[in-house]
C-alpha cells in the first residue's frame, strides 16, 4: 500500500524538515495515522459495496491533490497509451484515482469479501484445466500486477487451500504499516516485507508453501525487460525461483465485476521458450511473457492500473545491474 500514499499525506510540504528533525517526522506520522484510521473506521461501518463507492468518490477528490503521484500517473499512462489525447489522459488519471480509492475503502472488508456472507464476492477461474491446487500439491509461484484490487490474489489462493506467503511493500509510516497489516491478516496468507525477502521465499518454497508476488513495478537492480514497448528494469526473482525449484510460474489477474465483487483468474503456467538457454535467459524470457499478459490486462481496463511510481527510468538507455537479482537466489537456494 505504500505506493498509494505520499511519504506524508497532510504534511508533505514538511518532508524535508521531517527528514532532518525526527520529532517532526513522528508528529506527521501520527497526524497521517489519525486521518487514515478515521477513514478506515468510516469505511468499516459501511456495507462493502457502499464503502467501495464512497472510496471511489474520495479517490476522485483527494487523489489529484497528491501532485507528485498524479504526475507519475500522467507520465506512465502517456507511455503506455501514446495514442490518447491530453484530455483523454486526464480523464483516465481521474478514473485511476477512483480505482485507488476503492482499494483503500475495501481494506476493512477483506474478511467479508473472503467469506462472502451476503453474496459471493470472490469468483475464481482456472484457465488451465490441468491446474490443481491444495495442501498436497507442489508449491507454485504466483505473479500479478497492481491492477484492480491486487490484494484479492492472496485471498483466492487461500480459497484454493494454497498455503502461501506474499510480499508487500510496507508504508514509510510504521503506524500505518501496523494498521494495514491488521487488515491484511484477513487475506489468509503470511505477509512478508518486500526488502531482502528472497531468503524467506526460498525457505517457504522448501517447506512446500507457495509464493505470491506483485511485479509490475520498476526494480532498479533488475534487468531491462520490454513493457509497453520500452525497457523497464524488472526483477527476475519469480522466474528464477520457479526454475530453481522446478515449479510452475502462474500469472493471476484480478477483475472487478461490480463494486466489491471480484474475479481472480489463474492463467496457464509460463515456461521458457528455449529450455536449453542459460538460466538468466530463460528467466528473462518468462518475465517478458508475463509482461505481455500484464499489457493485455491493463489495455483492457486501463483505469484499474495503479501506477503512481515511475515505471521506466528517465534515461531509457540506462543499463541496470543484474547482480543483485542473480545473487539473491544463488546465495540462498543451496
Amino acid at each position: 500500500m505504500r505506493a498509494g500514499l505520499a511519504e506524508f499525506i497532510l504534511g508533505n510540504s514538511l518532508s524535508g524538515a521531517a527528514r532532518k528533525y525526527p520529532f517532526i517526522q513522528r508528529v506527521l506520522w501520527r497526524i497521517d495515522f489519525a486521518l487514515v484510521w478515521s477513514l478506515i473506521k468510516v469505511f468499516s461501518l459501511l456495507p462493502p459495496d457502499t464503502a467501495s463507492r464512497f472510496g471511489s468518490l474520495l479517490g476522485r477528490v483527494v487523489g489529484p491533490r497528491l501532485r507528485r503521484k498524479t504526475e507519475m500517473f500522467r507520465e506512465n499512462l502517456s507511455i503506455a497509451f501514446p495514442e490518447k489525447s491530453a484530455a483523454e489522459l486526464e480523464q483516465l488519471i481521474l478514473q485511476s484515482w477512483r480505482s485507488a480509492g476503492r482499494v483503500l475503502a475495501e481494506y476493512p472488508h477483506f474478511n467479508n469479501i473472503y467469506e462472502s456472507r451476503d453474496r459471493q464476492r470472490l469468483h475464481i477461474e482456472l484457465l488451465d484445466p490441468t491446474l490443481t491446487f491444495g495442501e498436497d500439491c507442489p508449491p507454485v509461484v504466483v505473479v500479478g500486477a497492481h491492477h484492480c484490487n491486487w490484494e484479492m490474489v492472496a485471498s483466492a489462493m487461500g480459497k484454493l487451500d494454497i498455503p502461501n506467503v506474499s510480499l508487500y511493500t510496507p508504508p514509510t509510516n510504521p503506524l500505518l504499516d501496523q494498521m494495514l497489516s491488521e487488515s491484511r491478516k484477513k487475506l489468509n496468507c503470511e505477509l512478508i516485507p518486500r526488502d531482502n525477502a528472497a531468503r524467506v521465499l526460498i525457505r517457504a518454497l522448501k517447506a512446500g508453501r507457495s509464493a505470491g508476488l506483485v511485479m509490475d513495478r520498476r526494480v532498479d537492480d533488475g534487468i531491462p525487460v520490454p513493457f509497453f514497448g520500452r525497457d523497464k528494469p524488472s526483477t527476475l526473482l519469480p522466474a528464477k525461483l520457479a526454475l530453481k525449484f522446478g515449479i510452475e510460474l502462474i500469472p493471476a489477474r484480478v477483475e472487478r465485476l461490480r463494486d466489491a465483487e471480484f474475479k481472480v483468474s489463474f492463467y496457464p503456467p509460463v515456461h521458457p521458450t528455449d529450455p536449453n538457454a542459460g538460466e538468466t535467459e530463460q528467466a528473462a524470457d518468462m518475465i517478458r511473457q508475463v509482461h505481455a499478459l500484464f499489457e493485455d490486462w491493463i489495455q483492457a481496463e486501463p483505469q484499474d492500473w495503479f501506477c503512481p511510481k515511475r515505471m521506466w527510468p528517465k534515461n531509457a538507455t540506462d543499463n541496470a545491474d543484474t547482480s543483485a537479482d542473480d545473487s539473491e537466489v544463488k546465495s540462498y537456494a543451496a
